[in-house]
């Protein structure tokens, strides 16, 4: 089954270039590192998740030092704040 993280995000400002970017930039440094998919969803004015689908939990283990540095980047550059991940494996789907 695959493994799934969900980050929540806070920002300070919330710009449509910081979409673009995200979508542009972001999205491709973390498929790069092995993930199924990426879905960036905004939940309020100024929130938004990251879905992040990988093939397994061991692949998503050996990059979560990477995905440590991606999300330091991004809130650096976005002055954004994560408000809380998760992460665990799929047990049903459809």
């Amino acid at each position: 089954m695959s493994y799934f993280t969900v980050s929540h995000w806070e920002a300070k400002t919330w710009k449509k270039e910081d979409e673009t970017k995200a979508k542009e930039k972001y999205i491709p440094m973390i498929l790069s590192l092995g993930a199924n998919s990426v879905k960036m969803c905004k939940t309020d004015e100024l929130n938004f998740m990251v879905i992040t689908e990988w093939p397994s939990g061991e692949i998503a283990k050996e990059a979560t030092e990477k995905i440590a540095n991606v999300r330091e980047q991004a809130s650096e550059e976005f002055d954004n704040v994560m408000i809380s991940s998760y992460a665990g494996e799929t047990f049903a789907s459809s």
